[in-house]
Order: C-alpha cells, then structure tokens, then sequence
C-alpha cells in the first residue's frame, strides 16, 4: 500500500485561472485537446459520459451547427449535450444500464466542412467499487486508525482511497489490485497548518472519503493530445476530530 500525495483537479484550476471559449470553426481537430470521462456512480445503473475540447490549457472549443459527440456502449448510444460554466464549456449525458466491467465504450466527434472527424476515443469500464465501512457521520480521532472496507468483484485494477476536507491536509493511498479494505494510519490525516476561513472550525470539520479505480483508453488518433478515462467511485462523510 502506497501513500500518495493528492493532485488537485484539473478542472478547478482552470475554473480558479480564467477561461475563455473559441468556436470550432477555426480549429482543425489536429490542434485539439481531448479530455473524455466515463463515471460509474455509486448509486445510479447507468454510465455518465462527459467530454471537453481545448486549444492550449484555458480555452475551450465550442462545437458548431452539424458537429457534436456522442457516447456509445452496451448497446446504448447518447448525443452528448452542451454546458457552459464559470468558463468551462463541456458535453455530457448518460447511458442507462451499461455498467458491466469490461464493457468498451467509444466517444465519436463528428466535424463540420472539410475538418476531420475523430471517431473512435475508446475506454472499457472497470470493476464498480462500493464502500461499506465506515458508516457515514461517523466521527473519528486523527490519532486513531479508521478502517476502510469496500465491495468489489475481482479486479486486476489497483484502487485509490483519498480524502479531503476543510481542516486537513489532503493526501490518498494506493491500493494493490485484489484490495477489500484499507487502514489510514494515525497520524496520516493531518491537520491544516493555515489559518481557517471565518466560521470554520480549524480542528473539527467534515471530511470526505473518496475510493476511485480508474482505466485509461485510448484517444482518437485525429486529436493532438488529450485523454479518455473511466472511473468507478464510492464515497463516504466523515467528520475528523483533534
């Protein structure tokens, strides 16, 4: 079991920084990057697909009038839909009951005019993973252990446990394929060392368990670079006392 440091998300930094959004019209695929994510909720049988296109690390790419995405798998197949927010433009949608492990799901990006299409990013799902242990609202000492149990079928798949909160320092383990359970050490949930913003309690505060296991694909050859994932993730609120 391997101890971790836990990176923060791509998607706050750039909502943190400033985005902007270009239309699709003046970018050849070739200069896209490609961020595609499939998420196995904990509770939901169903899969969501979300993708997001990028011209360099701020600026986001608006699809135009007769291009778009779309998400197939398991026999189900979803037009991924528009958002915009705090800057950040992405397409996203469901596909109801795919969740079997194994099961390939591909992102098709149909272009307009002589742009070339990218239509087959592909991932296969992961084994879903399902924390049982511990209960949520449950509260613990940081100088105690806390025992992690989870479900899950077997997987060859190596498993990520993090946590987070207002009064801690993030940080995460990482978990040998064929794992069922965990142990965060005393000691290894540690408190924030800065001063708290008003209203919060610096010592005491609701901490946020998180098990993730994740596969990576492989990205449509038409892009520049880019990614195309799938995660299963179970999560747990706990609160973390002195």
């Amino acid at each position: 079991m391997k101890r971790i440091a836990a990176p923060a998300t791509v998607l706050a930094v750039l909502v943190l920084t400033g985005c902007s959004t270009v239309e699709s019209k003046d970018i050849r695929t070739s200069g896209m990057t490609a961020g595609m994510v499939v998420t196995l909720p904990e509770n939901t049988d169903a899969a969501d697909v979300s993708a997001s296109l990028r011209v360099g690390t701020l600026t986001f790419v608006e699809l135009g009038d007769g291009e778009g995405i779309t998400a197939s798998g398991g026999g189900k197949s979803a037009e991924l839909r528009h958002h915009r927010s705090a800057g950040v433009t992405s397409y996203t949608n469901r596909l109801d009951g795919v969740t079997a492990a194994g099961t390939e799901i591909t992102f098709s990006l149909k272009r307009g005019g002589d742009n070339e299409s990218a239509p087959q990013s592909t991932v296969v799902l992961p084994e879903r993973v399902r924390m049982v242990a511990p209960a949520a609202g449950t509260t613990f000492s940081r100088r105690k252990d806390i025992t992690v149990r989870f479900t899950s079928e077997p997987s060859q798949l190596p498993t990520n446990l993090g946590w987070a909160g207002d009064c801690v320092q993030a940080g995460s383990l990482e978990l040998e394929p064929g794992r069922t359970s965990a142990t965060i050490a005393r000691g290894s949930i540690k408190p924030v060392t800065t001063t708290p913003a008003p209203g919060k309690n610096s010592s005491q505060c609701r901490v946020r368990l998180t098990l993730t296991r994740r596969t990576e694909g492989k990205l449509d050859s038409a892009f520049k670079d880019g990614s195309v994932t799938a995660e299963s993730q179970s999560v747990r609120d706990v609160v973390s006392a002195p």
